[in-house]
């Protein structure tokens, strides 16, 4: 995930003394010289952010593929039948092949095959948004967000989940149209969204990441779908992010989690706010975090889920009384792919 802050260079460069900063002689003033002298401080500091910023991003790409390359999950650059989204990333993340964890999964936390389990119609769970909604940095299916919500789910509930992820590594907020008429056409009886890192390392306006996720979770809403939020975590807890680099994105993912929690409870859903309830667990953790020392691992993501789960269950609840369908042979876990 590239950092970058060079929109924010490019506006304090190009600006202009006013004319009222010169004097009746047409000198510059003593105010205006401060000014340029100021204006020389933030450029200096801002090419200093940039400095950080490219390094945090090589530090941990070059973490995420070596990490990759141990556990013989990278796989050729050229990904056949990709989008241009997923090829265009240029930190590699694509590239690393995840567990798979789709399917349906019975009350006691067993997959099995076919479309049902027992003699219930499975409850539908859509993942949507990015690297954390797919669980980039875990290690096998178990760890993925959407198989510990599944099966939290199927066991609270005593009745099959059916699960089906529609994240995409790099994602930001502008892809979830895209991503909703996947899981709308997956029937859900629920949709989880994590989503807005992204949108930081985009330098997408707070406001702007904002929106399409509220229209998101009206649109679901609309079709009486619940939906659980998990807000964007803070960035104030990476520390390979170098300070001061750190605390300006820290305090900008806590502006854009205010503002989702804003728009996701005036669309009718439910907002967790993981940088308050998770993100301080995470301080002077590395165990929590994967090998590139930015994702959640296995058990970072164990935390947020445990976190996101009751919300998830309390909207499930609520909903309306479910068909029924035979059930599917019960299959071993081992029998996903890696």
């Amino acid at each position: 995930m590239s950092i970058w802050v060079s929109r924010a260079m490019d506006t304090v460069i190009g600006a202009t003394p006013s004319p009222t900063a010169r004097t009746a002689s047409g000198r510059l003033g003593v105010g205006t010289v401060a000014g340029f002298g100021l204006l020389a401080g933030l450029s200096s500091a801002l090419a200093t952010l940039i400095h950080q910023a490219r390094s945090a991003t090589r530090s941990i790409e070059a973490a995420a593929v070596e990490a990759a390359l141990a556990d013989g999950t990278l796989v050729p650059p050229s990904v056949p039948g990709a989008t241009h989204a997923q090829q265009r990333l240029a930190d590699y993340l694509v590239h690393v092949k995840l567990p798979q964890g789709d399917g349906v999964y019975a009350p006691d936390g067993r997959l099995v095959t076919g479309a049902a389990a027992g003699s219930e119609r499975p409850l539908t769970l859509v993942m949507l948004g990015d690297s954390t909604s797919v669980g980039y940095g875990t290690k096998h299916a178990g760890e993925l967000p959407g198989v510990i919500l599944a099966r939290g789910v199927a066991g609270a509930l005593d009745q099959p989940v059916r699960l089906c992820t529609h994240g995409l590594t790099g994602a930001g907020s502008a892809d979830l149209p895209r991503q909703l008429a996947l899981g709308l056409a997956d029937r859900p009886d629920a949709v989880v969204i994590l989503i807005g890192g992204n949108d930081i390392r985009d330098m997408v306006p707070p406001g702007r990441s904002a929106a399409p996720l509220g229209a998101a979770v009206a649109s679901l809403t609309s079709h009486e779908v619940p939906v659980v939020v998990g807000t964007c975590p803070d960035f104030g807890v990476i520390s390979p992010i170098p300070q001061p680099l750190r605390l300006m994105l820290g305090g900008w993912s806590l502006r854009l989690a205010a503002l989702q929690e804003r728009e996701v409870r005036t669309a009718g859903g439910s907002a967790v706010a993981i940088a308050r309830l998770v993100s301080p667990q995470f301080v002077g953790r590395p165990d929590l975090f994967a090998p590139d020392r930015f994702h959640p691992s296995g058990p970072g993501y164990q935390r947020a889920m445990d976190v996101l789960l009751p919300a998830l269950i309390e909207q499930l609840g609520t909903g309306p009384a479910r068909q029924t369908q035979p059930i599917g042979p019960v299959i071993d876990e081992s029998a996903l792919p890696a």
